[in-house]
């Protein structure tokens, strides 16, 4: 097969065509990849900053499933955007811009292998792995919580996880699983990742199981409850300075008000400004090297607000670690 643009992706690539960095055409035109970036079909070709990845994955979900669809909808969400990325992102707050110059990609969705999670899995483990290897940032997009341990598995320096989400994930899973609520436990395996820090953990939404399992492990949390109490400037201060950054971002971590499209909702998460300081905050604490986005679940969420959220936090993010 003949990877790159044929005569229909031209077209649709001139009717998405912005004007400096507003959109040209209405967002329902054209065809879809995140924020309006160049579709690359063959990672070998790949010359970006940024490669965006999706995973459509959700069998190793414990709640409602539908995860599978977060990457369709996150790039359909990404559309309001959608401009000449090598423009950046203008912010009226600052008369400012960000991630002027950087080259964005859409690499496309991992080639899923229902029931054969195992099979998925070294499919995105390779894919991160060679999208690394071409000295591009990977930006991916789930899919359920258990996707995150074969991105991280891809790495190979010593490496800090941040983990924003409700839940802990660290409950004793099947032996020979791998699911969105164990995912922490095979992490904190891997002799290249150093440190694990969890960050707004909340409510009723976890127990002494995944409790004991996270200080086996050693890891930092900091719940949703201290961030209400004490603030945003409290919880950063209890992130060191680090090396290497891989963020993983679980939308559960806000709170349903804001981010109802998920499978596992808890309330009394944090608040868009809580969780926006928190994430460009933690960006200055080290290198990020890495970002996933998971557990978007459109079929719980009519008005798209969880995907358009989550995409306005990761451009926050990127911008305040790539300033």
């Amino acid at each position: 097969m003949k990877h790159g643009f044929g005569t229909f992706a031209f077209i649709a690539a001139l009717a998405c065509a912005p004007c400096g960095n507003a959109q040209a055409v209405p967002t329902f035109v054209g065809v879809r990849t995140f924020l309006g970036a160049p579709y690359v079909t063959n990672l070998d070709t790949l010359h970006a900053d940024f490669a965006v990845l999706g995973v459509p994955f959700d069998e190793g979900t414990w709640g409602q499933p539908g995860e599978r669809y977060g990457p369709r909808d996150l790039r359909e969400s990404s559309q309001e955007y959608n401009h000449d990325l090598t423009e950046g992102f203008y912010y009226i707050d600052g008369d400012r811009t960000v991630l002027k110059g950087k080259h964005w990609a859409d690499v496309g969705d991992i080639e899923v292998f229902p029931t054969v999670a195992a099979q998925t899995n070294d499919k995105i483990t390779a894919a991160v792995r060679t999208i690394l290897s071409k000295k591009a940032f990977p930006i991916v997009l789930g899919g359920d919580h258990s996707i995150t341990f074969p991105v991280v598995r891809a790495y190979n320096s010593p490496l800090t996880v941040i983990h924003f989400d409700a839940h802990l994930d660290t409950w004793n899973g099947a032996p020979g699983n791998l699911d969105h609520a164990s995912w922490v436990n095979r992490v904190g395996q891997l002799a290249h990742v150093k440190n694990i820090i969890q960050i707004g953990m909340r409510g009723l939404a976890n127990d002494p199981e995944s409790v004991g399992n996270a200080r086996k492990l050693h890891t930092s949390i900091t719940t949703s409850e201290q961030v209400h109490r004490r603030g945003v400037e409290w919880a950063l201060a209890q992130v060191p300075q680090l090396g290497d950054i891989y963020i993983s971002f679980d939308v559960d971590v806000m709170d349903p008000t804001l981010a109802p499209g998920t499978g596992t909702l808890e309330p009394g998460g944090l608040s868009f400004a809580e969780i926006d300081e928190l994430l460009m905050g933690v960006a200055g604490k080290g290198h990020l090297v890495g970002f996933d986005i998971v557990e978007v679940n459109p079929y719980r969420d009519a008005s798209g607000r969880t995907a358009q959220t989550a995409v306005r936090l990761m451009i926050d993010l990127l911008g305040a670690a790539f300033h």
